[in-house]
């Protein structure tokens, strides 16, 4: 049952980690839209520079997530959450501070270490934060606090870059540092209070409490040899799909044949990337009030189906004129959000479901790999494509393609036969049988 939505709804743990997560993310968008350029310009680093940086970030925050992805080591998601925004302050410190590629490819493994520290602590320490129910909601809220702060920290950039030219650039990276420091503060918070509980349940376990040490330990063996199982893996690959064929491409692929193979203009891009924003931060609640009657997966293959009616609108569009072609595009970029805004209230909490409590972390770790590689292997995906030199080539390919990812969802409800639990107060779970059926 969907739960009403209260004028006078408190504030939460979890809308504050929402919140600093906003502010973080604010950070990167002051760096980013500049790293390529203000790397190729300095004397000491120059197109090299470039590589290092995201390619030993990418490299790292991989290497991370499959080590934690092991279950070999298994420090708390908020220590974790801890450490990673630490290695990310102290990474974008090391990069604005960096005089040599050695220096700056020391910095880039804090940055590509902490990223991956950070993706994989999110989901596990946002769930233990939220009842069930309103899990959909909140990772709703989480995805668009992200969008709005990337959005406004390019904004800002733009701005300072136009006053004061790349010399600024620097700064904007000490500024980035900083703004990971609260989230910094709010994981130590988090993790202290973890500590708190764990005394007082030694204390009732000291009082006579039944102890199941030998029964964990004989788990977390299992957990270490045994594969996460059939549900996990469905949910990794969606997460590989979905951005190797959806996200991805909107972000690369997309610009490159409106400009190449659709004659329009760089500004049109830039608007497309607006208009892409602004959907995300003014629909996400609707959206998320709208599938709350619907299970995950519901919202899944709505996200699927409108990324393919995204790319179709484009393809159709591609043989219009310049006008059509424009109006295409604009449509294109409205659907593709709407897409987005059903995948980030469904995913989340569709892969928490999908597993064991116990699992939640090691399972976030592979689908934070899996979405590194989609992001890095998913634009040479549309590259290949428009070798064809056809538009509509192009993104008839993609829809194509983008259609395999209902694969993963259609035996989803027979896999998850252990959901993971919610918190204390998250409302009872449904049965596999049920699943059709099932509302949040």
């Amino acid at each position: 049952m969907s739960t009403p939505r209260s004028p006078g709804r408190r504030f939460t743990g979890a809308d504050a980690l929402i919140l600093l997560n906003g502010v973080s993310t604010f950070g990167s968008g002051l760096v980013y839209p500049y790293t390529a350029l203000y790397l190729s310009e300095l004397p000491e680093m120059g197109t090299a520079g470039i590589s290092v940086f995201y390619g030993a970030a990418a490299a790292a925050n991989l290497v991370t997530a499959a080590v934690l992805a092991t279950g070999w080591i298994k420090p708390p998601p908020t220590r974790l959450g801890f450490a990673g925004t630490l290695m990310l302050a102290v990474g974008f410190l090391g990069t604005a501070a960096a005089g040599s590629l050695t220096a700056l490819f020391a910095a880039v493994l804090f940055i590509g270490c902490g990223q991956g520290c950070l993706l994989v602590s999110m989901v596990p320490v946002l769930s233990s934060l939220t009842p069930r129910e309103q899990r959909r909601s909140v990772f709703a809220r989480r995805y668009r606090a992200i969008n709005v702060g990337l959005g406004l920290g390019a904004v800002v950039a733009g701005l300072t870059t136009g006053f004061f030219a790349t010399s600024a650039v620097t700064w904007l990276f000490v500024a980035n540092a900083l703004s990971y420091l609260p989230l910094t503060y709010a994981f130590h918070r988090l993790r202290a209070r973890e500590r708190r509980e764990e005394v007082r349940g030694a204390e009732r376990e000291a009082a006579g409490a039944p102890r199941e040490e030998a029964a964990e330990a004989q788990e977390a063996a299992d957990g270490r040899l045994k594969w996460l199982g059939a549900a996990g893996a469905l949910a990794v690959l969606f997460q590989l799909g979905a951005y190797l064929f959806g996200h991805s491409q909107f972000e690369a692929t997309s610009p490159l044949v409106a400009v190449q193979l659709m004659g329009i203009g760089l500004g049109t891009v830039s608007a497309l990337l607006l208009v892409n924003t602004a959907v995300v931060a003014l629909g996400q609640t609707w959206v998320t009030r709208l599938l709350s009657s619907r299970d995950e997966t519901f919202g899944l293959r709505t996200a699927v189906l409108l990324w393919v009616a995204a790319y179709v609108v484009a393809m159709g569009s591609a043989f219009g004129p310049l006008p059509v072609r424009y109006a295409g595009l604009l449509l294109f970029a409205v659907v593709f959000a709407i897409g987005e805004c059903a995948y980030s209230c469904s995913f989340h909490p569709w892969l928490i479901d999908s597993v064991e409590a116990k699992d939640v972390s090691r399972v976030s770790a592979l689908a934070s790999g899996a979405m590194g590689i989609g992001t890095a292997a998913g634009p040479s995906i549309g590259v290949a494509l428009t070798l064809t030199g056809e538009a509509p080539v192009v993104w008839l390919g993609l829809a194509s393609l983008c259609l395999l990812l209902l694969f993963t969802l259609g035996r989803r409800h027979l896999a998850a036969r252990n959901p993971a639990d919610g918190t204390a107060g998250a409302a009872p779970e449904q049965t596999p049988a049920s699943h059709t059926g099932e509302t949040t």
